[in-house]
């Protein structure tokens, strides 16, 4: 008996099992590899002493990231031994990995460093490169190396644009380094009425820029920008204490960073 002189119930039952086949074998095909969206620091340039690089993902790996696919290169091309701790940390939602340089070479002093020396030396260049399978393309990151920058974060050194009332136009606040990539939500304002203002936040591309997009216009008044304590930049440099400084690890960031400033 041919398909075409079955009865219908066959017919819908041969039909079914044929999708069911089709659906079963869509069940064991691989999951879409993640990719990079975004490496930071994602400036041109990084200090000496840069403690860790973070690879921001479309979508969670399935397996953990396999340190043997990660490289530092030199301007030659050649990888740095020892550069990265095997430790790569992934965020709470897993779209985040943040890859640790040693940071026993960063450190002055510190047995990794007199006996390696550091991993970056100001005036070369160097590549991140990344070929883990999990990741649909490979990822390829270079910046030049500047000299280690050794100072706690200070918002007094931070400069801020002047706004207008009555506007929306966005605040920006130019800072003298990158940030960490993901620091724009530790950043507040509070109004003149002392409630915090709301809008949007962001980074600018470098990190350098922190711009606040206001949901409503701009009143006359004191501001308070807000920085929390727990801030760091990417070298591990916090509001309290440099990371080179002694007993930084012990230190407590309680006390929040403040700049005050008046729209008329």
């Amino acid at each position: 008996m041919t398909s075409t002189n079955l009865p219908v119930a066959w017919k819908a039952i041969l039909n079914w099992r044929a999708n069911a086949g089709v659906a079963a074998a869509l069940l064991v095909l691989p999951l879409a590899a993640a990719s990079a969206t975004l490496v930071t620091p994602s400036g041109p340039a990084v200090p000496e002493n840069l403690l860790r690089i973070v690879v921001h993902l479309d979508a969670p790996l399935s397996a953990p990231l396999d340190m043997q696919h990660v490289q530092l290169l030199d301007g030659a091309g050649v990888p740095i031994k020892d550069a990265f701790l095997d430790l790569p940390l992934a965020g709470r939602d897993g779209k985040s990995l943040t890859l640790l340089l040693h940071p026993g070479r960063i450190k002055t002093g510190v047995g990794p460093n007199v006996a390696l020396g550091p991993a970056l030396h100001a005036g070369q260049s160097v590549m991140l490169r990344i070929d883990d399978p999990q990741l649909g393309r490979g990822v390829e990151k270079r910046w030049q190396v500047l000299p280690p920058l050794r100072q706690p974060i200070t918002p007094q050194q931070w400069t801020l644009a002047a706004l207008k009332r009555g506007s929306r136009e966005p605040m920006r606040v130019m800072l003298p380094a990158a940030l960490d990539g993901d620091a724009a939500p530790l950043l507040a304002l509070q109004g003149p009425d002392g409630r915090r203002v709301e809008g949007v936040a962001r980074l600018a591309p470098g990190e350098s820029e922190w711009r606040f997009a206001p949901a409503r216009a701009w009143r006359a008044g004191k501001y308070v920008l807000r920085v929390h304590s727990q801030l760091e930049d990417p070298q591990g440099n916090r509001l309290c204490a440099a990371f080179e400084q002694a007993q930084q690890s012990a230190q407590q960031c309680d006390d929040e960073g403040r700049r005050e400033f008046i729209i008329d």
